[in-house]
């Protein structure tokens, strides 16, 4: 049987031409990878215009490959033009992967590949892997089907642009049609969400330093003859592995609150709630940093505090609007967000970039005042300003109910009403466990929803905490633990200084406020 290996180089560049790998690139990589599989009679590369004159100077020296460009690459048009390729070259199936994973590995793909032909399928893939290791094959006459229904009835998935596993979202809306093959990794990786790809600057770090971690642990990753089971349990060992860079900041703009929300301890945060809103240009320097050293992040303007009584608070979120790879999360009580506000923040024209709760804990005045420590009347201000918000970012703002003993008998009428489409948030909610925070407030869970098995704190992997003069303190719950300050020193430096505690929590070692928190299963965005 004959095949051809398809590898995407569309969208972003990235930085899957970097030589960061003893002079070779991610790009590098994957086109020696692809010439593994002895059945393949050609590789072909799709690429678009912004990435052309890289892949061509990349393959000037090289044979056997063929450059497909399109102006703007779709799951759909992946899925006709691998058709279109198997009908020329006269191949059975189709191996397909990215052009930005440098750690594609032989033993695994060949597994793919023979499991794809032994059985016949129409789709294999691999499950239970980091992202970046493995790659798929698809079946000739699959891909033709696939292609026809990105045209007909999965078209709203087929004109999504290119994405990692575009036929397998495509097919995804009538899999029992199709012969689907599976090959499952003997340990379940996937909850590491590690993912080693060159295009995001997260993706890129952690592919360097697994290749300089794997050198110094006498791992071999020169080839694609690696095994991968030690490589990824090192990275599931391995602070520098798990934690690259902060993926959610979460900045405190104001100190003051309009409510005594039961789950928020202002009046036990007194270091915290004495502090200065944050000045305007502080906050530009800062985020101008973040965009410096994350590039990719999503900016909470809502940490201890009440964002919106910030007199520059509508500059502040378009501040954040102004780099393209940053979104805005917003959490509020809704009391004080104008339509002014709102229209402002709207205007900059990113409104896909941008999410806001609303926090109303509650179905009826009297449980919001209990819940919130405010008058009962604030309940109907917060309803209209989810209605507000909605107006002018449809589909982001998410009405928000914190699960509490309080409130358990609200659960169930709080999700019927908001679930409805037709609802004023556009079915769109966000139900939220309650924080104790370690013991400093009572313990008010109406259920434990902690995992068997404790994993390293997701919050001290992705997420930097940053109080309105600049400290940047341990996490919401080690309020007291100063890291450094954002405002003085660089980014990098703060966040190798968390490095150590993740390793600790690696090795099951935590100080007393770990040991009796439950946050570290959740996590945001």
């Amino acid at each position: 049987m004959k095949s051809i290996v398809v590898v995407y180089a569309g969208g972003k560049t990235g930085y899957r031409f970097e030589k960061a790998f003893d002079s070779k690139s991610a790009f590098d990589r994957v086109i020696e990878w692809s010439f593994l599989f002895e059945s393949s009679v050609q590789t072909l590369v799709f690429t678009d215009p912004d990435n052309l004159s890289f892949v061509n100077k990349e393959l000037s020296n090289i044979k056997n490959v063929s450059v497909v460009t399109k102006e703007n690459w779709t799951n759909a048009l992946i899925a006709s033009e691998t058709a279109a390729a198997q009908a020329s070259f006269k191949a059975d199936y189709a191996v397909l992967a990215w052009a930005d994973t440098p750690f594609l590995n032989k033993a695994l793909c060949l597994e793919i590949e023979k499991t794809h032909v032994q059985y016949r399928a129409e789709y294999t893939f691999a499950d239970g892997f980091a992202l970046g290791l493995t790659c798929s094959a698809a079946d000739k006459g699959a891909c033709s089907i696939i292609a026809a229904l990105a045209q007909d009835s999965q078209k709203a998935s087929g004109e999504k642009a290119a994405s990692r596993d575009a036929l397998f979202s495509i097919m995804s809306g009538d899999i029992n049609s199709f012969e689907v093959e599976t090959v499952i990794a003997d340990k379940d990786y996937r909850m590491l969400r590690l993912n080693f790809e060159c295009t995001t600057k997260a993706g890129f770090t952690l592919c360097r330093k697994l290749y300089e971690k794997a050198r110094e642990n006498n791992l071999s990753l020169e080839s694609a003859d690696f095994d991968i089971y030690k490589i990824s349990d090192l990275a599931e060992r391995s602070a520098e592995l798990l934690k690259t860079l902060p993926s959610f900041y979460n900045i405190q703009i104001s100190a003051k609150y309009n409510t005594k929300s039961l789950y928020i301890p202002c009046d036990r945060l007194s270091q915290v709630k004495n502090l200065s809103d944050m000045k305007l240009e502080d906050f530009r320097a800062l985020v101008k940093k973040i965009y410096e050293f994350s590039e990719n992040a999503y900016v909470s303007l809502s940490l201890f505090g009440e964002p919106s009584d910030n007199a520059d608070f509508k500059e502040f979120a378009c501040e954040v609007l102004k780099y393209p790879s940053l979104n805005l999360f917003i959490e509020t009580d809704g009391l004080n967000f104008s339509k002014e506000t709102a229209a402002a923040i709207a205007e900059c024209n990113s409104r896909e970039r941008v999410d806001i709760a609303v926090r109303l804990d509650a179905v009826d005045e009297n449980m919001y005042s209990k819940i919130n420590g405010t008058d009962g009347s604030n309940f109907k201000k917060a309803l209209e300003c989810v209605s507000l918000l909605n107006g002018y970012f449809e589909g982001h703002v998410y009405p928000q109910f914190t699960r509490m003993k309080a409130n358990e008998g609200q659960l169930e009428s709080f999700f019927r009403f908001w679930n409805e489409k037709t609802g004023p948030s556009s079915g769109k909610f966000i139900i939220v466990k309650y924080d104790s925070f370690a013991g400093l407030l009572s313990d008010e869970k109406p259920a434990d929803l902690s995992p068997l098995e404790r994993n390293p704190c997701w919050h001290l992997r992705r997420d930097m905490n940053i109080l309105s003069d600049g400290t940047v303190i341990m996490c919401r719950t080690r309020f007291e633990e100063a890291c450094g300050n954002a405002f003085k020193a660089s980014l990098e430096e703060i966040w190798s200084n968390l490095t150590a505690e993740v390793q600790s929590h690696i090795e099951q070692n935590y100080c007393e406020k770990c040991r009796n928190c439950d946050e570290y299963y959740t996590f945001n965005f």
